[in-house]
C-alpha cells in the first residue's frame, strides 16, 4: 500500500509551491499596476456633468419666487416680447455663472396656429461644439401673458389657458 503524501513530505512541497506561485502573482501584478498610467476620458465628463448641474442650479434659482431680485422665470417668460428683453433675467444669469461659461438661453414652446414646436432665442453666441443643456418647465396662462409676447395664443382662446414653457440654458467653457 502506497504511503499518503502526508507521510512522504509530497503534500508540503505542493504547499509550498502554491504559496510561492501566489506571492509571485501578487508582485507581477503590483509592479505592472505601479509602472502603467492609466488615462481615461472621465475628466471631460466630469466637466460637462459639472457645467449640467450648475445650469439646473441657475434656472431653479431663478425660478424661485423668492430670489431677491423677484424676477422669476415665469415673470420675465410672460412680459417677453420683441421690445422688451429680459435684462434684468440675462444679468442675473450672468451674475450666477463663473465668467469662464458662456451659454445661450432659449425657449421652446408649442404654436398653437402652425401646431409645431418653436424656439425662441433670448440670448444666441457663437458656441463651441462641447455643450450641455439643462431645462425647466414652467407653465404660463394665457392671460398673464404681454400682448404681443411670442408664445400668446389665439386671441380667442381662454385667458386660463395654460402655455407649457421649455426653458433650455445651453453651455459650454470658453
Amino acid at each position: 500500500m502506497p504511503k499518503s503524501l502526508l507521510q512522504c513530505g509530497k503534500g508540503q512541497a505542493f504547499t509550498l509551491e502554491g504559496v510561492i506561485s501566489s506571492i509571485l502573482l501578487l508582485t507581477v501584478t503590483y509592479i505592472l499596476f505601479q509602472s502603467t498610467i492609466v488615462m481615461s476620458s472621465s475628466f471631460g465628463d466630469s466637466v460637462d456633468a459639472q457645467l449640467k448641474h450648475m445650469g439646473s442650479d441657475v434656472l431653479s434659482i431663478l425660478d424661485n419666487p423668492y430670489y431677491y431680485t423677484n424676477e422669476t422665470l415665469q415673470i420675465s417668460m410672460a412680459s417677453l416680447n420683441e421690445t422688451n428683453p429680459p435684462t434684468k433675467l440675462i444679468a442675473c444669469i450672468d451674475y450666477l455663472l463663473p465668467q469662464n461659461v458662456d451659454y445661450n438661453l432659449e425657449v421652446d414652446y408649442y404654436n398653437v396656429s402652425r401646431q409645431e414646436i418653436e424656439t425662441y432665442k433670448i440670448v444666441c453666441h457663437d458656441y463651441t461644439e462641447d455643450t450641455v443643456s439643462a431645462y425647466r418647465y414652467i407653465v404660463i396662462r394665457n392671460g398673464d401673458l404681454v400682448d404681443d409676447s411670442p408664445f400668446e395664443q389665439n386671441a380667442g382662446v381662454d385667458p386660463n389657458y395654460p402655455i407649457l414653457l421649455e426653458v433650455k440654458l445651453i453651455l459650454w467653457q470658453i
